[in-house]
C-alpha cells in the first residue's frame, strides 16, 4: 500500500527525510540535464579540483539559465512539500551538483545554521533540501547516504570539524580514509529514480557513495524554509537578509520569473538577524 502523506511528513519530522516517487515528467528530467551539462561546461579544471569530493557544486545564479526557475516553482515540487503541510514555503538557494565518472565519495555533513537558535533543537519544520537526481541512483553511481534521526539526535560525526571540509584533505579529497568519508553507525543508502525528489531537513547527517560509473551522476539541490512565516523573527531576518546581501542572488531574484518572486523570503521587522550557526552545541541530545 502507497505511503500516504500524512507518513511521509511523520517520516520527515521523525527521520529527517521522505522521499516523493515521479515528481518531474521525463521532458523535465531532460530538460535539466542539458541544463546542467551546459551549467558544468561553464566552469573550470580548478573548480573540480577544489570541490573533488562533490564533484562541482554550482550556484543557480551563476550561470543564469531558465529551467532552473522553472524548478524551483515547478507545481510538482511545491505541490510535494504541500502534501506535507507546507503550503507557502519560501526558496533560499540551490545548485547543481555533479560527480563525474570514477571520482571519490561526497563527505559527512550538515548544513543547519540555525544552532545559535533553541529551534535548531526541535522538531519544528526549518530548512529542507529538495534533492532530484538527474539519473537513476545507487550505491554503484553515487547515492545519497544519510544517517535518519541525525538532525534531532547528536552523532559522533557531530565532533569532526566542519571548517575541514574546505581543506585539501576533505572538500579536495585528498585523504579518503578521514572519518568524514567512512562507514557511519546508523548510515542508510537512499536509491532513487530520475524524476523523484528527496526531501531532507538542514540538519540531517548525509553525504554520497563514490560514483564508480562511466556517467555523470547530477542532483539539482533547492533549499526551501518550508514555514517561513511560522519562524521566529530574528530567524526571519537572517535568512531574507541572506538574500539582500548577497549581490549576485539579489540581482537573479530581482530578474526571477513572477512565480519565483512569490517564493523569495522577505522581511519588514527591524529586529537583528540570528548570528548564523554552523554546528550543534554540545547540549544537543
Amino acid at each position: 500500500m502507497p505511503i500516504t502523506a500524512v507518513e511521509k511528513r511523520t517520516q520527515l519530522i521523525r527521520d529527517g527525510f521522505c522521499i516523493f516517487e515521479n515528481v518531474l515528467e521525463p521532458e523535465m528530467v531532460a530538460k535539466l540535464n542539458a541544463m546542467s551539462e551546459w551549467t558544468i561546461a561553464q566552469e573550470d579544471e580548478e573548480h573540480f579540483e577544489q570541490h573533488r569530493s562533490q564533484g562541482c557544486i554550482i550556484p543557480y545564479w551563476k550561470y543564469p539559465h531558465p529551467a532552473f526557475p522553472e524548478l524551483i516553482a515547478h507545481p510538482g515540487a511545491l505541490g510535494a512539500l504541500a502534501r506535507l503541510g507546507f503550503d507557502q514555503p519560501k526558496v533560499w538557494s540551490g545548485f547543481v551538483i555533479s560527480k563525474p565518472p570514477h571520482s571519490p565519495p561526497l563527505y559527512w555533513h550538515q548544513d543547519g545554521v540555525l544552532w545559535e537558535h533553541p529551534i535548531s533543537y526541535t522538531d519544528q519544520p526549518q530548512q529542507y533540501f529538495l534533492m532530484y537526481y538527474l539519473v537513476d541512483t545507487s550505491p554503484d553511481n553515487g547515492c545519497l547516504r544519510l544517517i535518519p534521526g541525525s538532525h534531532l539526535k547528536r552523532h559522533a560525526l557531530h565532533d569532526l570539524d566542519r571548517q575541514a571540509h574546505d581543506g585539501d584533505e576533505v572538500g579536495r579529497a585528498r585523504n579518503i580514509n578521514h572519518p568524514a568519508f567512512q562507514k557511519a553507525e546508523g548510515e542508510v543508502d537512499v536509491p532513487v529514480r530520475a524524476g523523484d525528489v528527496v526531501i531532507g531537513d538542514a540538519r540531517l547527517l548525509h553525504s554520497a557513495h563514490a560514483n564508480q560509473s562511466d556517467q555523470w551522476r547530477t542532483v539539482l539541490t533547492i533549499w526551501y524554509w518550508a514555514n517561513y512565516a511560522g519562524l521566529p523573527e530574528p530567524v526571519q531576518a537572517l535568512v531574507a537578509s541572506h538574500v539582500t546581501e548577497r549581490s549576485e542572488w539579489a540581482e537573479w531574484a530581482d530578474q526571477a520569473d513572477p512565480a519565483v518572486q512569490a517564493l523569495i523570503p522577505r522581511f519588514s521587522g527591524d529586529v537583528e538577524p540570528l548570528p548564523w550557526g554552523r554546528g550543534p552545541k554540545k547540549g544537543m541530545s
